[in-house]
């Protein structure tokens, strides 16, 4: 089934890069998912569209994995040490060499405990905590070689260690919502962690729900233009050069352009606070 023959049956329902967050059927296809809203599916409907697009035993990459049992059907496994849960969601190319790219992971990441694919685009990998363990840029890095090597797109989540007690599936529920929220937030990284995006994460609905905030959005009106500025000045960490670079600009061209911003509005993008309320202001 195509995503047009989709769109006929259902023209309310969306598509977009990852499964929806609040249990609305969500079809993988093409290397994105069709969101179909509850209201408009009956059980029949539903019931025949699983059957299409998924399988109702478990698929030979996730069978014989304890790691799943214990992350998604909380069955305790005996593990010592912390673990980290490695998130990520793939966009393959045709003809996609799935075993070479998975046995690639597997030598790369040589502390890993278990990996699997939970659907066509979703998979996890756990690693155990060592002292030789990749940093983030080094993440990046290896994804970003891969999808060069096999022609895909690879966006990863990069989970914090944890013992592997009853809570970890919790936690582990906590930080999949994380990834799949903000995983179009960031531009250009195709690797992060929560550090990455706490402070967007966990501001977001108080700048949402503030009037003060409202009424500031108002007069402060960010053109597409501009708010990519924003966004890389913020990847960048406040470093000209490096966000004039990002933008194909020269340096003289964006100092000036900050220069206006700041006699119009009273604030400077060269200063760290200013440009933190600013990135929160149009990802809120």
């Amino acid at each position: 089934m195509t995503i047009e023959e989709l769109m006929k049956l259902y023209p309310s329902g969306k598509i977009q890069p990852e499964p929806s967050i609040d249990g609305q059927l969500s079809l993988p296809i093409n290397g994105q998912y069709f969101i179909i809203p509850d209201d408009v599916i009956q059980e029949t409907e539903l019931y025949l569209l699983k059957k299409i697009f998924f399988s109702d035993e478990p698929s030979e990459s996730i069978k014989n994995h304890p790691w799943y049992d214990y992350l998604f059907d909380h069955i305790l496994l005996e593990a010592t040490g912390l673990f980290r849960i490695i998130q990520f969601q793939i966009k393959k190319p045709k003809a996609f060499l799935q075993i070479e790219w998975e046995t690639s992971i597997k030598e790369i990441f040589s502390n890993f405990v278990d990996f699997f694919f939970i659907n066509e685009l979703e998979g996890f990998l756990i690693e155990k905590f060592s002292n030789d363990q990749y940093s983030l840029e080094e993440m990046e890095s290896i994804f970003l070689t891969l999808d060069a090597d096999f022609d895909s797109s690879t966006k990863v989540f990069i989970g914090s260690y944890f013992a592997a007690n009853e809570q970890l599936p919790v936690l582990f529920q906590e930080e999949r919502k994380i990834f799949i929220e903000e995983s179009e937030q960031l531009r250009g990284k195709s690797a992060f962690s929560l550090s990455d995006v706490a402070l967007h994460y966990f501001t977001k609905e108080s700048m949402k729900n503030s009037q003060v905030i409202q009424a500031i959005s108002k007069q402060l009106v960010f053109t597409a233009d501009f708010k990519q500025i924003v966004l890389s000045l913020w990847q960048h960490q406040g470093n000209i050069s490096s966000t004039a670079k990002d933008l194909y600009m020269h340096r003289n061209t964006l100092h000036y352009r900050l220069d206006k911003f700041y006699e119009q509005t009273g604030l400077s993008l060269k200063k760290m606070d200013d440009l933190m309320f600013c990135y929160l202001l149009i990802t809120k």
